[in-house]
């Protein structure tokens, strides 16, 4: 049975997929590069803003809910939470040593599929501390996606748009599937 402190943390993941899938889908439609359809821009955003207007209604009933005995599973929550902070340190790192390294080479192109790479590595990292084996796909559809448009997308000018949409497509998908658990363990309450 999910406890209070597993719905709130099933719905802040929701919070997260859907403001980076946002962006990711910004990015995307950004980089199709056509400024006379300035209003393909906002797609994605209001997107990202229902997807986060919706998660209120929820986080009122989750609020609702007694609240989790204290002192259960406090220590494997301490370290999960130390291992989340390193990853996303580490991920933060490697994402800005990559604009670095690419900027630097003057291969720009490079650097939407390697954020994809490094933004799957760290779903991988955090699956086992956070106990969340789920997060296992999403890390392996990005690096997919990262390496896939590399390899099988011959137009570097078109890496932008296909890693942006298609992130935008995975992130949003881990925000529907968050969202389910939340309904049906709501139900069941």
């Amino acid at each position: 049975m999910a406890t209070k402190r597993r719905l709130t943390q099933a719905l802040g993941g929701a919070l997260v997929f859907a403001t980076f899938g946002g962006a990711w889908g910004a990015y995307g439609v950004y980089s199709l590069g056509r400024p006379d359809l300035p209003w393909l821009l906002a797609i994605p955003l209001a997107i990202m803003i229902i997807m986060i207007l919706a998660l209120g209604r929820y986080q009122k009933k989750i609020d609702a809910l007694p609240s989790d005995p204290v002192g259960a599973d406090e220590q494997r929550d301490a370290r999960g939470r130390r291992m989340f902070t390193m990853v996303n340190i580490a991920q933060g790192i490697a994402i800005f040593l990559a604009v670095q390294v690419w900027f630097n080479l003057h291969k720009p192109e490079y650097l939407a599929p390697t954020i994809a790479v490094i933004v799957g590595l760290h779903f991988f990292a955090i699956a086992g501390p956070m106990d969340m084996p789920s997060h296992r796909i999403p890390g392996a559809l990005l690096l997919l996606l990262g390496l896939g448009t590399m390899l099988a997308v011959p137009s570097h000018q078109l890496w932008p748009v296909v890693v942006g949409l298609g992130s935008a497509l995975v992130l949003c998908g881990c925000y529907a599937l968050r969202l389910r658990e939340v309904q049906s363990a709501l139900i069941t309450k």
